[in-house]
């Protein structure tokens, strides 16, 4: 019983003297590169670019989208939506099926 007493603290005090490891400096991750907090990248998602900025977010790193475009590339055209009916006049009578 005496043993234990004396065992828990010799072990708390060697666990808490072994080295920690150092935290790594915190990154996001793009095009297969690391890239610290506040460098930039152009990110490509769903085949469209965008320039980004490695931000930190609640603890963790995420990407900021802070330009539709990525220097040095040909502006794009505005999207248009091809779901949209052209304008005219609304039928006026059921139609039918």
């Amino acid at each position: 019983m005496a043993i234990r007493f004396l065992v828990r603290p010799v072990g708390l005090a060697l666990a808490l003297a072994a080295p920690t490891p150092s935290m790594a400096a915190p990154t996001c991750l793009a095009n297969g590169k690391s890239f610290t907090i506040g460098q930039t990248a152009c990110l490509t998602v769903a085949g469209e670019s965008h320039l980004a900025r490695c931000d930190m977010v609640l603890n963790n790193t995420s990407w900021t989208k802070i330009n539709d475009e990525c220097p040095g590339e040909a502006p794009r055209p505005h999207p248009t939506s091809i779901s949209t009916p052209p304008p005219g006049p609304a039928p006026t009578e059921p139609t039918e099926n």
